[in-house]
């Protein structure tokens, strides 16, 4: 029993959960980011959206928020310049949660917990950097 809880309290140094967190956190992100920039009504609709919402000058945002979300998310799969990566969608989350989703619920039906979702894993990622499976650790293991 002594040595489950034991088990139960280390902490795990393997670098898989940095990988866990990395992976589907930067699919999210370049996915939401490519459909801004490369669908149908893209940048312009994201652009309009901004506009009605007061975000000025909202074409230079939308592609700026598109971009931060595609390439950043791209950099966070792959876990180059994470740290960089993760700051920049501390960032966009925050404004967005501020700017977008303040009034609604934080949990259920209409509210903003993935935004919320994404900006905690991207504060982790911001803290604790890509991890040992990242380009990141292949890099500064080669200095």
């Amino acid at each position: 029993m002594k040595n489950f809880f034991s088990k139960m309290m280390e902490t795990d140094t393997s670098g898989w959960s940095s990988l866990l967190l990395r992976v589907p956190l930067g699919l999210s992100f370049t996915f939401h980011g490519w459909g801004k920039l490369f669908s149908e009504h893209g940048t312009e609709g994201f652009a309009g959206f901004l506009a009605k919402i007061g975000i000025e000058p909202s074409y230079l945002f939308a592609v700026l928020t598109g971009i931060t979300e595609t390439f950043g998310g791209m950099l966070i799969i792959v876990g180059l310049f994470t740290r960089f990566a993760a700051a920049s969608h501390v960032i966009l989350m925050t404004v967005i949660i501020l700017k977008v989703h303040i009034q609604q619920p934080i949990f259920g039906q209409g509210s903003f917990e993935l935004q919320l979702f994404m900006l905690i894993m991207s504060v982790i990622l911001l803290i604790q950097g890509g991890g040992k499976y990242s380009v990141d650790a292949m890099i500064s293991a080669k200095k």
